[in-house]
């Protein structure tokens, strides 16, 4: 249970984010829920249940006073469910790695 209460009020942070700045945090993993699953910031409207999403990982680096980022695709995943107007919950591949702070992009 207290799990479970660590893991709603980490959401709710995360929301005041993701509300306060849903177009800068677009497709942006909050939360990972476990090995294989996460809440994302794409919500009602921009996803629906059984959308596919791929998954990226983004590595930046600083060189010569300028910053350059790479995109990695790490894997495909699928919308399991749609939370609201700002989160869903996407299942990704048994097997693979992500974090927070990945991004998903729709399909």
């Amino acid at each position: 249970m207290m799990l479970r209460t660590f893991a709603l009020s980490l959401l709710f942070a995360a929301a005041a984010g993701c509300a306060g700045g849903h177009a800068a945090m677009r497709g942006s993993v909050v939360m990972k829920i476990d090995a294989t699953t996460a809440h994302v910031c794409l919500g009602k409207g921009e996803v629906a249940v059984n959308d596919r999403v791929r998954l990226y990982k983004n590595a930046c680096q600083t060189i010569d006073k300028r910053v350059a980022c790479t995109r990695t695709m790490l894997a495909e995943g699928t919308v399991t469910e749609v939370l609201d107007d700002h989160y869903s919950v996407v299942a990704f591949p048994a097997g693979m790695t992500f974090e927070e702070g990945n991004t998903v992009e729709k399909l």
